[in-house]
C-alpha cells in the first residue's frame, strides 16, 4: 500500500468521524454503516484479488477499536414521590417534606440523545470456520440529559408555567464484553456476521453522583447483540459493527440518609441502561 493511499484512507476516516459526531439520532448512523463499509470495500478491491486469505485461519489474534456511542435510560416513575418505600423512615420523610414542599408529583424522561466515545482492545479466538469468541475490553464515555417536570402542570385546565428541570449525568464505563460471532461465508474481501453476548460494566463516575440529585449503582450487567461487516484490506482487517446493549439491572440507588437526599432520585422506581454503539475495529 502506497504512502499516498494510506494518507487518503486516514483523511477519509477523519471526515466520516466528524460527520457522525454531528448526528444526534442513531437511525442516521445505521444508514451510514453500509455506506462506510462499501467505500472501504472498494479500496480493498482496487487490485482485483482477495486480501488476507489466511486471516481467519489463525487460532488467536488481537486488535483495537474506536467507536461512537449513545447512552439511554429506561425509566419507571412513582406517581407520587412518597409512594417510594424509603419514606417508611419517619426522619427521612420529615427531611424530604421540608425540601419538596408541595411538589411531590414528578416525572422524568431522557430529553436528548447525546454522542459519546468508546475505545478498547480485541482478543479474538477462533472456535471454528464460522465461529469466533470475542473479548473486547474498553472504556466508554458519555452522558444523558434528564428532563424532570411536574406532569400535573401539563393539564390545560391548570394555569401557570411548567417547572421543568434539565440535568446532565455523565458516565465513564469500564466495559468488559464477551460474546460469540457467527460469520457468513466470505465473498471476496467482505464477510458479514452477527454477534450475541453479554457485558459487565463499571461506572467510574457513579461515585461522583452520590452528592447529586440522582444516585445510581456502580455495576451493571448487559445483554448484547450486534450486526457487522468485515472488510479485508491489503494489510489489516477493518470491521464496522452496530451493537445494542440492553441493561438487565435496576440501577437506581435509594439511599436512606437525611444527609444527602437525591432530590429527583426518589421518584424513580426503576432505571435501566441502554447503549447504542457504532464500532470500528482494526485487526
Amino acid at each position: 500500500m502506497s504512502y499516498f493511499l494510506f494518507i487518503r484512507r486516514f483523511i477519509f476516516f477523519i471526515l466520516i468521524k466528524k460527520l457522525v459526531l454531528k448526528l444526534t439520532r442513531f437511525k442516521y448512523i445505521i444508514l451510514l454503516l453500509p455506506l462506510f463499509s462499501g467505500a472501504l470495500h472498494s479500496f480493498g478491491q482496487r487490485r482485483g484479488f482477495d486480501n488476507l486469505t489466511w486471516f481467519d485461519d489463525r487460532k488467536l489474534h488481537f486488535g483495537f477499536y474506536l467507536g461512537l456511542t449513545t447512552m439511554d435510560y429506561r425509566l419507571t416513575n412513582y406517581n407520587n414521590v412518597y409512594d417510594n418505600p424509603v419514606f417508611a423512615d419517619a426522619a427521612l420523610r420529615a427531611k424530604a417534606q421540608a425540601i419538596y414542599g408541595a411538589q411531590t408529583n414528578f416525572a422524568a424522561n431522557i430529553s436528548k440523545i447525546l454522542p459519546g466515545f468508546t475505545v478498547g482492545g480485541v482478543v479474538n479466538a477462533r472456535l471454528g470456520r464460522d465461529l469466533d469468541l470475542r473479548f473486547t475490553p474498553g472504556m466508554s464515555l458519555g452522558d444523558r440529559l434528564f428532563h424532570f417536570y411536574n406532569p400535573s402542570v401539563l393539564d390545560p385546565t391548570i394555569t401557570g408555567e411548567n417547572p421543568a428541570t434539565y440535568l446532565r449525568i455523565k458516565s465513564t464505563y469500564i466495559d468488559l464484553p464477551m460474546g460469540i460471532r457467527y460469520k457468513a461465508l466470505r465473498h471476496r474481501n467482505v464477510r458479514p456476521y452477527i454477534y450475541a453476548g453479554g457485558a459487565y460494566r463499571i461506572d467510574l463516575a457513579a461515585t461522583n453522583k452520590q452528592d447529586g440529585v440522582v444516585h445510581v449503582k456502580k455495576y451493571g450487567k448487559y445483554a448484547e447483540t450486534a450486526l457487522g461487516l468485515d472488510s479485508y484490506l491489503e494489510y489489516f482487517r477493518f470491521t464496522v459493527e452496530f451493537r445494542f446493549s440492553y441493561g438487565l439491572d435496576n440501577l437506581i440507588k435509594h439511599d436512606v440518609s437525611t444527609d444527602h437526599i437525591p432530590y429527583y432520585g426518589y421518584v424513580f422506581k426503576e432505571v435501566n441502561s441502554n447503549l447504542f454503539t457504532l464500532i470500528f475495529y482494526f485487526e
